[in-house]
């Protein structure tokens, strides 16, 4: 299950709306507690892919620096967002060639502003619980 601030769904959903007609795409940040993450951060990436209108890609060296950034402030990374512009927010066959972080979260938003979770096994996609918490206390979800 993925627990995200109403700030990190918004933030997902309007980088979405904003990179139209091509795909946003970003890391999520947070803590976890046994199986449950909770998303604190997300921060948008620039989508390096030669067809972003179709697919998107993080550049290795964004993604250290985002990493570092997120290490910084006593978080981890716990998965990606991107969006699907002309489609439904179900992992593509090209989603499901590069997924690599076994574990990780991948939240897909659609152009109609819907947004599901799905974690990836380092197999295949399963659909995540995903839900979006108005007001919210981090104790009990401290570091690693």
């Amino acid at each position: 299950m993925i627990l995200l601030t109403q700030d990190v769904e918004e933030l997902i959903l309007r980088d979405s709306r904003k990179r139209l007609p091509e795909e946003a795409c970003g890391v999520v940040a947070g803590r976890r507690s046994g199986r449950v993450k909770l998303a604190l951060l997300a921060l948008p990436c620039k989508n390096v892919s030669p067809v972003p209108e179709a697919e998107y890609e993080i550049s290795p060296r964004e993604l250290l620096e985002v990493a570092e950034l997120i290490e910084e402030e006593g978080l981890e990374i716990l998965g990606f967002y991107h969006s699907h512009p002309g489609g439904s927010p179900v992992p593509s066959a090209i989603d499901e060639s590069r997924a690599v972080w076994e574990g990780a979260s991948y939240l897909i938003a659609s152009a109609e502003g819907s947004l599901a979770s799905w974690l990836w096994d380092g197999k295949k996609f399963i659909r995540e619980e995903c839900i979006v918490l108005i007001s919210f206390s981090c104790s009990g979800m401290r570091g690693k």
